[in-house]
């Protein structure tokens, strides 16, 4: 992975700004061991109470109504609860980061694979997207997420959308 900076790489801000964009994503990893799949008490720690999720692109999501609204961390967990079910796994490699302490933003590349539930392997997705997440201070040098924007890959929903149908349609 490779880092585009603003500002002193080394400093504390920057530090914390980056291990939480980096610790949100891992917190979304597939873990067996829990019922939901996913660690969603883990994953509220790196947020503020005053949370908001929402996606992008434009166009993707006027024609996606699931996206279009924005969403507490309940709301968010909500959404994730809907599609994690339809998914046998699911993976995120992270392959850019850009970090910049004067606005308090990070934005991530990701490479979010999805195996939709009874797919063969072979029909794992791949969606390139990325996410902007804009952070507050909430101590010295400690930030949490309060604003997060996925901007997903409508070609790569596309077409896990239609590897879901198929399988259900049989």
């Amino acid at each position: 992975m490779s880092d585009s900076t603003a500002g002193d790489p080394a400093s504390p801000l920057y530090r914390s700004l980056r291990e939480t964009a980096l610790n949100f994503i891992k917190a979304q990893r597939l873990d067996d061991s829990l019922p939901e799949r996913m660690d969603f008490a883990t994953l509220r720690t790196y947020c503020t109470p005053s949370f908001r999720h929402s996606w992008g692109h434009n166009y993707a999501v006027s024609i996606s109504p699931p996206l279009q609204a924005t969403h507490s961390f309940d709301g968010f967990v909500s959404h994730l609860n809907f599609m994690l079910p339809k998914l046998d796994s699911w993976k995120a490699d992270v392959t850019n980061i850009i970090v910049d302490p004067v606005t308090m933003k990070v934005v991530l590349r990701i490479s979010f694979w999805m195996q939709a539930k009874g797919a063969k392997e072979a029909d794992t997705v791949e969606n390139d997207l990325l996410w902007e997440l804009e952070m507050e201070e909430i101590g010295e040098g400690k930030v949490k997420i309060n604003r997060s924007v996925e901007f997903m890959d409508g070609a790569a929903a596309g077409r896990l959308r239609e590897i879901m149908m198929g399988i259900a349609q049989g």
